[in-house]
């Protein structure tokens, strides 16, 4: 199993740290950060290299769903056979290193998404409402 937390700046390499601190080291993980000089491309090329060294099940931890380098790891989801998640954070990393493995990890994806839907669907209902009072 591998474990890769991709995030906007040095976010990933810190939770990364914070991580092993707790833990010891973590075999099987990688961070991967997009720097504020870098673009799509350069992202998408450190994530590749991520990838290629990754074995077996590839779960992947990303800071903010439908940011950048969420996007991008959008695009290798056929290699992503664990499952991209977003939101991260150390209680995920740790649930993941630990014996729970991606099923509590699964379980915090769920309670974000239906979240999200929530404030999505209040979101459309304003938008719908504005557009009938023009």
């Amino acid at each position: 199993m591998s474990l890769i937390l991709i995030s906007h700046g040095d976010f990933c390499h810190g939770l990364r740290q914070t991580a092993e601190m707790i833990t010891g080291e973590i075999p099987n993980i990688q961070s991967v950060s997009l720097n504020p000089e870098e673009g799509t491309d350069d992202f998408a090329r450190k994530f590749e290299e991520a990838l290629d060294k990754a074995t077996g099940e590839i779960v992947v931890l990303s800071d903010i769903m439908g940011g950048t380098p969420c996007n991008v790891a959008c695009r290798y989801l056929d290699r992503i056979n664990g499952g991209l998640y977003g939101g991260m954070n150390l209680p995920m990393v740790l649930s993941y290193v630990s014996e729970e493995g991606t099923e509590s990890i699964v379980e915090d994806a769920k309670s974000q998404i239906y979240d999200v839907a929530v404030k999505l669907k209040a979101a459309i209902a304003d938008i719908t409402d504005d557009e009938d009072g023009i």
